[in-house]
């Protein structure tokens, strides 16, 4: 490197933006690569003022402290006026001795004050930080109550964690009364909310009626447009309605917003294909807009490897390809990153190519010398709980993480924590890496330009290349294509997002008529509005029947309560024999289970959960679902497991069929019907017997246990910390805790001590 002539550079282009010439964002990305050239030459003291002064220039002062993690001493021996002025600059920056922000953070804190509405939406780089800002706007505002949504529990898992163990965020543990379950025993003088989107609309239904919200912050608000969903699971594909259901029950007139989200594109109405839906949410509620796309924090090099023999990639890393056929290409891709001691995050575009890619990995021995003893424990863990066997234990051993949906979460969330401990050289994931999952890979390799069937948009692909590098432990990330046309997408045109219920011309849901202003519904739609409204009279149906599980339609839920009115005196006996059953044992009696999946099976609009209702083997008594409910409440997921290898599943097979039970169909949809069928039986009853609606013995208790995976309240919170089921166990235990806790294995004994720190806070809370 010739260190006169770059830094003679950057000095150009800092008079060039002095001048108006380039933008922010565009010296941003010379200094940073600056950086990245000079992090491993011999610096000198006038090197250092030199950093120390461009870093501040551009308002980014992590950049000079980087550099020690490079082994770079950055300690400044003799100050002259620029480094004076430049500290003194950095010093604005800092909130306290452990804790600043960038440039570009702060003027995002600065627009919050006290007396008056704050409202703002930001859209920028998976680099720029933006949970951050939001703990010290909650900080700084010294919000009473504020809510947290998170598109997924291991998110709220990871910010609940982060809360409580880590010492810069010791304010809000001391200072907050921290809730993360729907249920809420009681509220303290000020309240930290972390929920899901689902979960606060469950807390809404309880509890909204007595709190008043100061301050809302909802991450990856892009899922409020169907189109623009990241996952290839198609249960996603109705996370866009709880979404906007949360939209719309946040925004009450005095609570202060922040809505953020990674590359969404905008467009201005002369733009071809302006949707101005989005626009007109944004005016409704007098939501400001703030965009900061381009500023990439971290930068972003893309190598697009076709069918050459050499890619030089930078000083650092050469691409050397003996074979032109993928998997090979892959798997000579990652052993050159080895061999400079870095790790990779691949992208597929199905589990199945995960699993696929990761046995093509194990099988060419390039990672057969890999050291797992550091976290043996894991591993033992793993082989005897589910199957040692199982590709994803294989994996490990090789130093191969697998990261998809159908991965446990709390195995999940190991993965990712050993891989940025360098203790996995490698990670395969599917776009589940796009959820805010934070890791710490230099590099990504991208092998497929699809999510699923469906074709990438221009915005999964920058969210997927905005996982190469990572803020505060690189200055740049690489992204290299293996023969596939992911650089097509990335260089394409974007697509505005939209939002359905400010747009007359799109079809709306049922469910959106109710959270849809007249001007935006086309007459049918009114009309089919007031049908439904008139019904609901007729029926004399309380409106908080029809607040509770929004997802649901309000003529479905009428017509279940009309299948219910007519319920034969047999059917009715079924019923109340499985309510007894749950209640004595959590279990099922098997004939009042089947009594009301027969009754919501015509509602079901899943097809996979309608399969498992519908399908009833050789006998055509019970249904496949009746089984699998009965197994997971009597053995747990593991004795869910059992009962797919009893059925002939290889081990991989039946370890992901169970996991996609679990969690996509038994958490999300049979609770969700499970649950309507249980409010319209409580409110029949409770009109016939003339008794209270809450006096009425339902199924509440199993529909607890099938959402939490627990019922007491510890247990509740450790599952949602995200721990083996032998901890949740433990906090279950009225009278056995002692013994439950002798069996940990070592692995479970670490995870019970962190699980541990936040259950005594809340016991002394």
């Amino acid at each position: 490197m010739d260190k006169i002539k770059e830094a003679a550079d950057i000095i150009v282009n800092i008079n060039k933006y002095r001048d108006n010439l380039i933008k922010d964002y565009e010296l941003i990305r010379l200094v940073c690569s600056y950086f990245d050239k000079i992090k491993d030459e011999k610096i000198s003291e006038h090197d250092k003022k030199f950093l120390i002064y461009i870093s501040n220039i551009i308002g980014i002062p992590h950049f000079y402290d980087l550099l020690e993690k490079f082994n770079q001493n950055t300690e400044i021996e003799t100050f002259d006026l620029n480094t004076l002025s430049a500290i003194i600059y950095e010093s604005t920056l800092k909130l306290d001795t452990n804790n600043k922000l960038h440039k570009y953070q702060k003027k995002i804190l600065n627009l919050f004050s006290r007396n008056k509405l704050n409202r703002y939406f930001l859209s920028a780089s998976t680099s720029f930080g933006k949970t951050h800002i939001v703990f010290e706007i909650i900080r700084k505002m010294e919000y009473n109550n504020a809510v947290l949504i998170f598109p997924t529990i291991a998110l709220l898992s990871e910010n609940l964690e982060r809360l409580t163990s880590t010492e810069s965020y010791r304010f809000f543990v001391e200072n907050y009364d921290i809730h993360t379950l729907s249920e809420v025993r009681e509220l303290g003088d000020k309240n930290l909310f972390i929920y899901t989107p689902e979960r606060f609309l469950s807390f809404v239904e309880k509890r909204m009626n007595g709190v008043e919200f100061d301050f809302i912050f909802i991450d990856e608000i892009y899922k409020i447009d169907n189109e623009y969903i990241v996952d290839e699971e198609v249960r996603e594909n109705e996370r866009d309605v709880a979404y906007r259901l949360a939209v719309f029950e946040s925004l009450t007139p005095q609570v202060d917003v922040l809505l953020t989200g990674p590359y969404i594109n905008f467009f201005k109405p002369e733009d071809p294909g302006y949707n101005p839906s989005f626009d007109r949410f944004l005016s409704e509620y007098s939501i400001q807009l703030i965009d900061y796309n381009n500023y990439e924090i971290v930068n972003k090099f893309f190598t697009d490897v076709k069918g050459r023999r050499e890619y030089t990639v930078d000083n650092e890393l050469v691409l050397k390809y003996t074979n032109k056929k993928k998997d090979q290409r892959l798997i000579e891709t990652i052993k050159s990153i080895i061999e400079i001691d870095q790790n990779s995050i691949v992208y597929c575009f199905s589990i199945a190519s995960v699993e696929s890619y990761a046995r093509k990995l194990i099988s060419s021995n390039i990672l057969s010398n890999h050291d797992s003893s550091e976290y043996a424990d894991f591993l033992e863990h793993i082989a005897n709980n589910f199957n040692e066997n199982w590709i994803v234990v294989k994996a490990l051993k090789h130093g191969i993480g697998i990261h998809h949906g159908l991965v446990p979460k709390y195995l999940q969330k190991e993965i990712i924590s050993l891989f940025n401990k360098k203790l996995l050289r490698v990670l395969i994931s599917t776009t589940t890496i796009t959820e805010g999952v934070n890791t710490s890979a230099k590099n990504l390799i991208v092998l497929h330009n699809k999510k699923g069937n469906k074709d990438l948009k221009k915005f999964d692909a920058k969210n997927i290349a905005g996982r190469a590098g990572r803020f505060l432990f690189h200055y740049s990330g690489r992204v290299i294509v293996l023969q596939n046309n992911f650089m097509k997408v990335i260089e394409s045109e974007g697509e505005g997002i939209k939002h359905k219920n400010f747009d007359i011309n799109s079809p709306k849901d049922e469910i959106d008529l109710f959270i849809t202003k007249d001007e935006f519904l086309k007459t049918e739609d009114r009309e089919r509005k007031q049908e439904i409204e008139t019904l609901q009279r007729e029926k004399n149906i309380p409106d908080f029947i029809f607040s509770s599980y929004k997802v649901i339609s309000r003529s479905q839920k009428i017509a279940l309560y009309d299948r219910i009115e007519n319920l034969t005196i047999k059917e009715l006996r079924f019923i109340q024999n499985l309510i007894r059953q749950i209640n004595y044992k959590m279990d099922i009696d098997y004939d009042g289970f089947q009594t009301i999946l027969n009754i919501i099976e015509p509602f079901v609009l899943n097809q996979k959960t309608k399969f498992l209702i519908e399908y009833k083997g050789e006998n055509e008594e019970y249904s496949t679902l009746t089984h699998l409910v009965h197994y997971y409440l009597t053995e747990g997921f593991l004795g869910s497991i059992r009962f797919k290898l009893s059925q002939n599943k290889s081990v991989d097979k039946a370890i992901s069929e169970t996991s996609e039970f679990v969690y996509n169909i038994l958490k999300y949809q049979v609770v969700k019907y499970l649950g309507v069928f249980n409010i319209m039986y409580k409110l029949s009853l409770s009109k016939k017997s003339n008794q209270l609606f809450e006096d009425i013995a339902g199924l509440d208790k199993l529909l607890t246990k099938l959402e939490y995976n627990a019922l007491t309240e510890y247990g509740r919170i450790a599952s949602d910390f995200g721990v083996p089921s032998s901890i949740v166990n433990y906090y279950e235990s009225t009278d056995n805790q002692e013994f439950i806790k002798s069996q940990f294995d070592n692995y479970e004994k670490i995870i019970f001590e962190k699980v541990e720190q936040i259950i005594n806070r809340e016991q002394n809370d």
